[in-house]
């Protein structure tokens, strides 16, 4: 009877109530996280804005192009009024004009450069959250998995000790073990069963904390499984994105400073109008013409803002060298002290894994002894006690190896 429960409780968890079945591997979650994170959409859209900005100033260098119209009146009544030699009394006013700068080849290329190292960064950044976002749910996920095998696991061993039970049951009653061994066995099965809820109260709080990080409304818990997460090859540190951002700010204080240097160079546009300009109606159809020219505009004295500019431009770059060089160091620390504990882990792992093997060989032997009157209940008891603490250690191993991977990797990539 009692197997028959496990296997219906084993079901249920397994096979959603709605009889859909979802996967629930790690991929999963993370591309559901990625496809509802705002800050992952934020920056994408962050991304397409800035391409807008870099279309409208190309657009800004083109001729420009506008129409101007004006009808005007102004009545002198007795003498009053304003003066014609001004006003001319009225006019009729219609152009089209065309204007644009040229001579402007560096200070063109400096503005628009910016939204092209502009859309760099926020790329880059885009990576970079994406691979945070990655990162945390992988993390979560492991947690989650964590709560999720421990109860599996003491299911399992609760289901063992209900079997030794009935067994247990018929030996009590043929004088092979005494009444209190039973009840030892029932206590343990009570400290069992508490356990298991706990581990389902942890299980579903790691889930919940998954699902929400994930932007996932449904509430149904899925079943699962380790992720065996591959570690990435190494590559160079300054191509990490992490450390790559440096290299684009130092592009955009290079730029900033080109485009100070613009600010000082002359500037020269053309201009063009042609339209109707008239006063007297009577002569409308000779006022029909055009006009064009040049503007150029040079700066002689400022107040030496030039200087100043490059004080703060060279200040800031002082700075960013500064956060370069630290970002490089802990990054290389970060890499070497991860590699070097994944190493320990897995090697911790082996021995553990040795250890459950010696275990679960002691506990079949230990269940025949049991079985024919010939081992007390405290030694298999405590045999399978240490088969649970064995088999918890051989799980956080295997989760803490998955999680430095995982580290490393969003160093890495």
């Amino acid at each position: 009877m009692f197997r028959m429960i496990v296997f219906l409780l084993t079901a249920l968890l397994l096979y959603p109530e709605n009889g859909r079945c979802q996967s629930g591997d790690l991929d999963y979650y993370i591309k559901k996280g990625i496809t509802s994170s705002p800050v992952i959409k934020d920056l994408t859209n962050q991304i397409q804005v800035n391409k807008c900005d870099s279309l409208v100033a190309r657009a800004g260098y083109l001729p420009q192009v506008s129409f101007n119209a004006m009808l005007m009146y102004a009545p002198v009544v007795n003498g009053w009024g304003y003066s014609e030699v001004i006003t001319n009394g009225q006019q009729l006013l219609g152009t089209m004009n065309v204007n644009q700068q040229f001579l402007n080849k560096k200070t063109r290329e400096a503005n628009l450069r910016k939204f092209g190292i502009q859309g760099m960064n926020l790329d880059n950044t885009r990576h970079i959250s994406i691979n945070e976002l990655k990162s945390a749910i992988t993390a979560q996920y492991l947690a989650a998995f964590s709560a999720f095998s421990q109860k599996n696991y003491h299911i399992q061993i609760l289901q063992s000790l209900k079997e030794e039970e009935e067994i247990m049951g018929h030996f009590v009653e043929a004088g092979t073990y005494r009444q209190t061994d039973l009840l030892t066995l029932k206590v343990e099965i009570m400290n069992m069963e508490r356990s298991i809820k706990d581990l389902d109260i942890q299980y579903r709080k790691e889930f919940s904390n998954l699902r929400i990080i994930c932007g996932i409304t449904d509430t149904t818990r899925y079943p699962l499984s380790l992720p065996s997460i591959s570690e990435i090859p190494s590559i160079s540190g300054e191509k990490s994105p992490l450390l790559r951002k440096f290299y684009y700010d130092s592009l955009r204080i290079q730029n900033e400073r080109e485009m100070v240097d613009s600010r000082y160079k002359p500037t020269v546009n053309w201009f063009s109008d042609g339209g109707i300009v008239n006063n007297l109606p009577s002569d409308i159809y000779k006022n029909f013409g055009i006009s064009f020219g040049l503007t150029m505009g040079l700066p002689i004295y400022d107040g030496n803002q030039r200087k100043q500019l490059y004080a703060k431009i060279k200040t800031e770059e002082d700075s960013r060298k500064n956060y370069r060089d630290y970002s490089r160091f802990v990054y290389e620390s970060q890499l070497k002290q991860m590699a070097g504990e994944l190493n320990q882990v897995r090697a911790s792992a082996a021995e553990t894994q040795k250890q459950v093997e010696t275990i679960e060989e002691l506990i079949r032997q230990d269940k025949v002894l049991l079985n024919v009157g010939s081992l007390g209940i405290n030694d298999y008891i405590l045999a399978l006690k240490s088969m649970i603490e064995a088999r918890h250690n051989s799980i956080l191993y295997q989760i803490r190896a998955q999680y430095l991977i995982n580290e490393i990797n969003f160093l890495k990539q």
